[in-house]
């Protein structure tokens, strides 16, 4: 997200008073001539002519302090902010005298860019926000939010890349920011380099213990480079920190039904609908979870049939009676996702086979009709 403006009008306010009580207190004294001209042009809002003057005073008192500082106003004034930074930073090789001056100047520029910069991204205008941080950058490269922002500018344009490198910049310079670590974690998730996520994402609980972004993230991570294990640690450890939070539960349950430990996977959405009943994505995952383990007991009754001279009568039929279980846990959670979302085609035909293999022939060949007109109806 792009960062939010705080308190900069009256960040503004008060580098304005510095800067004129710099110039009260400063009316006065020895002087060039160019410098005292300078002045003059400078009080009448004629920065063209204060520039000339300027220019002509640090060419002949290359030593004079003042006069790049104020040549250096006058660049930015132009918006030569190059050439400004230039001269103050030959002003403070100088003198000190005008370091607190020089600091307001810049702020009040970085300010003015950087807010700018922020208009710009939130209404989407994503080249003036790129150019607008480039120029805070430019202005002040010591203040890093304009740096994240231009970096996120190139999130939105696509650029990862650059927005790699910057992340990258800045993490050097900052090695323990938690934002920066995330930030980076995260694109190389995106960006599919799972391994160099691990590296950043498992960074972060160093600093800020069980993270919730941090975990849920590096278990996705884990995930995607097949190792359970770790994925399960990470899921664990965040959902113990966060008990309520039921997209981290989700993402847990979800681990678990694609891994088929459809036992666990059911616990988890069952506490996902104690937090939220009619949660549609719960109900589907429960339903389907117990249609899979049915599924499984009738290819295991399947393969005992087939050896059937090894497998006593009273196994065969525990395993035919879980099946039916199973599909009767299943038929309810179904029923009430579609009371929810009706127009479910998956979901009608899913609901026909648990009615089917429970008996309900009748119920089952409705079920299946349903799905097909949904299905015509969506090909239309």
């Amino acid at each position: 997200m792009i960062l939010g403006r705080t308190f900069l009008q009256e960040i503004k306010q008060s580098l304005v008073c510095v800067i004129l009580i710099y110039l009260i207190v400063n009316l006065s004294g020895c002087q060039p001539r160019e410098v005292t001209s300078a002045r003059i042009y400078i009080q009448n809002d004629n920065w063209d002519k204060a520039l000339e003057e300027l220019e002509k005073a640090v060419e002949a008192h290359p030593d004079n302090a003042e006069a790049h500082f104020l040549l250096g106003r006058a660049y930015a004034k132009k918006a030569r902010f190059k050439d400004m930074n230039q001269e103050f930073k030959i002003s403070l090789k100088i003198s000190d005298k005008f370091e607190q001056e020089i600091t307001a100047e810049r702020e009040w520029y970085w300010i003015e860019k950087f807010d700018a910069g922020i208009k710009a991204a939130d209404k989407q205008h994503y080249p003036r926000a790129e150019e607008l941080f480039k120029t805070a950058i430019l202005i002040n490269p010591s203040k890093y939010e304009a740096h994240k922002n231009l970096a996120i500018v190139y999130l939105k344009t696509g650029e990862l890349d650059k927005s790699l490198t910057i992340y990258r910049k800045l993490l050097e310079k900052s090695p323990n920011d938690l934002e920066l670590l995330l930030s980076l974690g995260n694109l190389y998730y995106s960006m599919k380099n799972y391994e160099l996520a691990v590296h950043y994402l498992n960074m972060v609980p160093e600093i800020v213990q069980n993270h919730r972004d941090a975990l849920a993230n590096l278990a996705l991570s884990y995930d995607s480079l097949d190792k359970p294990d770790k994925a399960f640690e990470a899921y664990q450890r965040a959902v113990e920190a966060n008990p309520l939070d039921k997209d981290l539960i989700f993402l847990f349950g979800a681990h678990h039904y694609e891994r088929k430990n459809f036992r666990q996977a059911i616990q988890l959405f069952e506490r996902i609908l104690e937090l939220n009943p009619v949660d549609f994505e719960a109900m589907v995952n429960i339903g389907n979870a117990y249609l899979s383990m049915a599924e499984h007991n009738k290819q295991k009754l399947k393969n005992l049939n087939i050896n059937e001279n090894t497998n006593s009568s009273d196994e065969i039929l525990q395993i035919k009676n879980k099946v039916i279980l199973n599909y009767k846990m299943a038929t309810p959670y179904l029923e009430r996702a579609l009371e929810i979302q009706y127009n479910q085609p998956n979901l009608w035909r899913n609901l026909a086979i648990a009615y089917i293999n429970t008996g309900e022939k009748e119920k089952g060949e409705k079920a299946l009709l349903k799905s097909e007109e949904l299905r015509t109806f969506i090909a239309k």
